[in-house]
């Protein structure tokens, strides 16, 4: 968003910030003005310099003081207030009367538009369904005009912002402004690339602007906002509150997300509720001033904390020293390039970027990595639009949670190396032809009941000289009513099989639900085991009766050739 602001084009903002990306840079192919991308970049290097060099110096404020005085020196400023008849240029005189008409039909048609919204309303009430229907037709052709009246004032905007022009001074120091390299023959310019400065309000022809230099802050206005309480409007209350309490759990969200950042950054413990009692008082308090909407700015936060912050007094100091502005030295900061504070904001917000941090996931475990990477790119492709990139961060979090509770890890254990027992897949090792020690990380219940019978079904159809399955429950944590339905079906199957099973490790949230149900004397007290190793010794002779193994994987070390 302020990428603008260091080439000096200006753009209208789009739907996301991509795209408002994507047209600065076709604004800056077309026109960039080098002195404020110089000025921009200048203010870059004092930061930067100021910051390894000479840490203690306060480099954002040494950059905006030194790059002040030099726009203030060079006149980097230059703007002109003009008649519309000084430009020679059909097409431009043309696009502002286009752009004007469009500008002054859109609050006729918005005064329309809450003229048939009061219509509407009392409608409604009367319970007049013809009434309504002719309302709610008159306000959506309204709304299709606004559009479309909204949509012309951007194209001749954008349109007359690509405009450039060429001063040439007439006798008594008048210029006349011709569209560039249309300047009549033997004329000379005045070495200057003129633009028309155009915002969101119709262009006065009496009192038309142009820039001939590069943006300043310019005037602030002086003294802070007058306090009164808002008037309470019920109607208005009623037609906002959807709108309110989006607006309000968007706030939180952007907020929360911005704290974790800098928390991640500074070590410091983060408190949702009390984010979330200052965000309401704030914006209680602000009603009382016309505010807008309170939230954490990203990029405030990030010069805030860049200064030095540590604590939320901060914010305080930073109030005081607005307002101390506000009353006394707002014309110090006339001359402020806006380029300077884009790169002010820019210095800050790069060096909130922690690649480590994605680095860091990818190695812990993959998805998490790919998950952090996808959040971020959809942020990044949503913005300004933040809780989308956020949802769908949620949404892939939730997916791989809920899939990694449906399907648990389920090993076959083996003797190790180390003397312990470990998965035999993912160490190389031999599995036991007669007794299969089955591990379950995961509490049993609906959602993976089925796939621990699955897995059980497929190694009693596998292993064809399978004798006896030990259910190690050391990470079955709890279990519910489909959980225990499925270990007494396991139980059975096995039994009916012809082989046995046993239990080892269970805690006392398991074995109290086995005890309430009774699954217990269906396994057979005498089949649980307090561990492993006392449930390997008295299963292992019994299955191992005319066994043909010359060493058994569940005893000694043995690994797959």
């Amino acid at each position: 968003s302020q990428l603008e602001k260091m080439f000096g084009v200006y753009v209208d903002g789009k739907e996301h910030h991509y795209e408002t990306i994507i047209e600065v840079c076709k604004g800056a192919m077309h026109y960039t003005h080098w002195p404020t991308l110089i000025i921009g970049m200048s203010a870059f290097a004092i930061m930067f310099g100021l910051k390894k060099m000479a840490p203690k110096i306060p480099n954002v404020l040494v950059a905006v003081v030194v790059t002040t005085v030099i726009s203030w020196a060079i006149g980097f400023q230059h703007d002109s207030k003009i008649d519309i008849a000084t430009i020679q240029s059909d097409k431009a005189k043309e696009l502002i009367t286009s752009f004007n008409a469009a500008m002054n039909a859109k609050p006729e048609l918005e005064k329309k538009q809450t003229d048939i919204s009061k219509m509407l309303d009392d409608a409604k009430k009367a319970h007049d369904k013809k009434a309504i229907l002719d309302a709610e037709y008159e306000n959506n052709r309204i709304q299709l005009d606004i559009k479309a009246v909204s949509e012309k004032a951007a194209e001749s905007r954008k349109e007359i912002r690509d405009l450039l022009f060429q001063g040439v001074e007439q006798d008594g120091g008048k210029l006349l402004f011709y569209a560039e390299n249309e300047i009549p023959a033997g004329a000379k310019d005045d070495g200057r690339t003129w633009r028309i400065r155009v915002g969101n309000k119709a262009i006065k022809p009496e009192a038309l602007s142009m820039m001939g230099g590069g943006a300043v802050v310019g005037e602030i206005p002086k003294g802070l906002p007058s306090i009164s309480i808002p008037p309470l409007d019920i109607r208005a209350m009623s037609h906002l509150l959807a709108s309110a309490v989006i607006i309000s759990l968007l706030g939180f969200m952007e907020a929360i997300s911005i704290a974790k950042a800098m928390a991640a950054k500074t070590g410091q413990r983060l408190d949702p509720n009390q984010e979330l009692i200052g965000q309401g008082l704030a914006n209680i308090l602000g009603s009382m001033t016309n505010a807008y909407p309170v939230s954490g700015s990203f990029s405030r936060s990030a010069v805030n904390l860049q200064a030095g912050a540590v604590s939320g007094l901060s914010s305080l100091f930073t109030s005081a020293t607005v307002a101390l502005v506000l009353l006394f030295f707002t014309p110090l900061l006339y001359h402020l390039p806006q380029s300077v504070l884009a790169a002010v904001i820019m210095m800050a917000v790069i060096g909130l970027i922690n690649a480590s941090g994605f680095i860091h996931a990818w190695k812990a475990k993959k998805y998490d990595g790919a998950i952090s990477i996808i959040s971020f790119l959809m942020t990044l492709a949503f913005a300004p639009h933040l809780d989308k990139g956020i949802m769908i961060g949620v949404g892939l979090s939730l997916a791989v949670f809920l899939y990694k509770s449906m399907r648990p890890n389920v090993s076959t254990l083996s003797r190790g190396k180390d003397d312990a027992l470990q998965d035999a897949v993912s160490h190389g090792l031999k599995e036991c032809q007669y007794i299969d020690m089955i591990r379950f990380d995961g509490p049993l219940f609906f959602a993976n009941a089925s796939y621990l019978e699955d897995q059980i079904s497929a190694r009693m159809e596998n292993k064809k000289d399978l004798k006896h399955i030990i259910i190690v429950a050391n990470g079955m944590n709890d279990i519910d009513a489909s959980g225990e339905e499925v270990l007494s079906l396991v139980v059975g199957n096995v039994r009916s099989a012809g082989m046995d099973i046993s239990f080892s490790g269970v805690n006392e949230t398991v074995m109290a639900v086995l005890e309430r149900t009774h699954l217990i004397e269906k396994i057979g007290r005498d089949h649980i085991y307090t561990t492993m190793e006392k449930a390997i010794c008295a299963v292992h002779e019994t299955a191992h009766k005319k066994s043909e193994e010359s060493q058994c994987p569940l005893t000694n070390v043995c690994y797959i050739a």
